[in-house]
This record gives structure tokens, C-alpha cells and sequence, in this order.
């Protein structure tokens, strides 16, 4: 017993000085101590000094998908360019003519119905 007291005081009297360092590293980032591991710190400090932002928000956001849609309109626009397809590229430009594709057309009567009725209120 007296062993596993003496590991634990060990273990805990080394890992202290490791928690203020980690502590220290994240309130330099910017971040919240204790909130990243040690990993995740280092990589959100190459990150930045990468000026990263897709991996930095990947980071911040808790390892999810990055909120900012700017980042994912982005990467969608790099890998149109780098796919040379010249149609995805113009719409996410605005620059093109949208493709509808008449495929489906069909009848439906409830639509016909909503549209009979629009005009009728339309012709009073």
C-alpha cells in the first residue's frame, strides 16, 4: 500500500510542473489552460506561425468541421480550379449561367392548383 502511495505522490509531484508548462503554452496561444492537450497545442502553434486557418479553426472548433464557411467555399473553389471544371468554378464565382436540368418535369396537381389560385387572385 504503502508502494502505490508513494507512486501516486510521484507521479502527481511530476506531472504538476508538465500542467503549469502546458498551462503557460496555452494561455501564449491565446487559448484556455487546459483545454488541448499538449498535442493539439504544438500543432495549433505551427498552425499559426503556418497562418493555417483551416487547420487552426480545425483545432479550435474541438476537432470538428470548421464553422466559417468562407474556409469550406475556399477549398471548394481550389479543388474546382485545380479539377479544371470550368462549371463549378463559374457558379462559385457567379460568373456563369446555372444549369437546370428539365429532367424531371411532371404534373402535379397540387402545384396546378396553388398556381390556378394565385392567378384567379391575381385577375381580381
Amino acid at each position: 500500500m504503502k508502494t502505490l502511495a508513494l507512486s501516486t505522490a510521484l507521479v502527481a509531484a511530476l506531472a504538476a510542473p508538465a500542467a503549469v508548462a502546458s498551462d503557460r503554452f496555452a494561455r501564449s496561444l491565446g487559448v484556455e489552460p487546459g483545454a488541448y492537450t499538449t498535442a493539439e497545442l504544438i500543432q495549433l502553434r505551427q498552425a499559426m506561425e503556418e497562418n493555417n486557418q483551416p487547420i487552426v479553426h480545425f483545432i479550435l472548433n474541438g476537432g470538428s468541421n470548421p464553422t466559417d464557411a468562407s474556409v469550406a467555399y475556399e477549398a471548394r473553389l481550389r479543388h474546382a480550379i485545380e479539377d479544371q471544371d470550368t462549371n463549378i468554378v463559374a457558379y462559385l464565382l457567379n460568373t456563369g449561367s446555372e444549369v437546370i436540368s428539365t429532367q424531371s418535369f411532371g404534373h402535379n396537381e397540387v402545384a396546378q392548383r396553388i398556381f390556378a389560385e394565385l392567378a384567379e387572385e391575381d385577375a381580381h
